[in-house]
């Protein structure tokens, strides 16, 4: 059996996530499908990041096993010319045995915009939340420090999330204001809760529009508590956009 590595760029607008579900269209069973018309055989994929609904990928890594011959180029091709225009294999990778996308992930890497003007985006309006209110950039970016870390995120966590856990590890959290009206939050850890990253995303623009403080945001994290978060941003504005191993 080959054990293959792949890199998928994916707009997740009409899909229910990237984990199967049954009667729903997902990433993850997509690509099953189409591996499995490529090879004519089942095959499990495993994905380093379980993305929601709505959320979108630059890169997602996905590994799957196969007794198929087919040239590396060849999946690439095969797997294009089946897979819908919203999903594209960018690369492909033949990796040892062992590894797996999921568990051997080291950090992943997300980006969300937001749309910061008194008037919607029609063309960014599945890639971003607009938040009409004036925001203040400087204050977001101290609010964003005070996630940095190793951390119980249990305020950042959604209902219904499996971890085992709530300790996660925050590397970076960068937060920039462009000329052409976006903010965007670009975090890097190594592994995230259900919607951690929306909670977090929502808490800063609250703090943003002077809702609440810098002690406020900081009293959050250490609350340990998910009913004293302010806000979870939409899905559409967020991007999976690295995997390092």
């Amino acid at each position: 059996m080959r054990n293959i590595k792949i890199v998928l760029e994916y707009d997740g607008s009409r899909y229910a996530g990237w984990q199967v579900q049954p009667s729903r269209p997902t990433i993850q069973g997509t690509l099953a499908r189409a591996l499995g018309e490529l090879t004519g055989a089942d095959t499990k994929v495993t994905g380093a990041s379980r993305t929601d609904a709505g959320v979108h990928a630059v890169a997602q890594v996905a590994s799957f096993t196969t007794a198929a011959s087919i040239p590396l180029r060849g999946i690439m091709r095969g797997l294009n010319s089946i897979l819908p225009g919203d999903i594209a294999v960018r690369e492909v990778q033949e990796v040892p045995p062992g590894f797996d996308a999921r568990r051997d992930a080291k950090s992943k890497t997300y980006l969300y915009r937001v749309f910061n003007r008194d008037h919607p985006t029609p063309l960014n309006r599945f890639y971003s939340w607009n938040v009409f209110y004036p925001l203040d950039i400087g204050l977001m970016q101290q609010g964003a420090l005070l996630m940095v870390g190793k951390k119980d995120f249990s305020s950042f966590r959604a209902a219904g999330c499996g971890a085992r856990h709530p300790v996660r590890e925050i590397l970076s959290f960068d937060v920039e204001g462009r000329d052409d009206g976006f903010v965007e939050f670009t975090v890097r850890g190594t592994a995230f809760l259900r919607h951690m990253v929306r909670i977090m995303v929502g808490t800063l623009v609250t703090l943003g529009r002077g809702k609440i403080s810098l002690e406020d945001v900081k009293n959050l994290v250490e609350a340990r508590d998910r009913t004293r978060a302010p806000l979870t941003a939409p899905p559409q504005g967020l991007f999976l956009m690295e995997v390092e191993y």
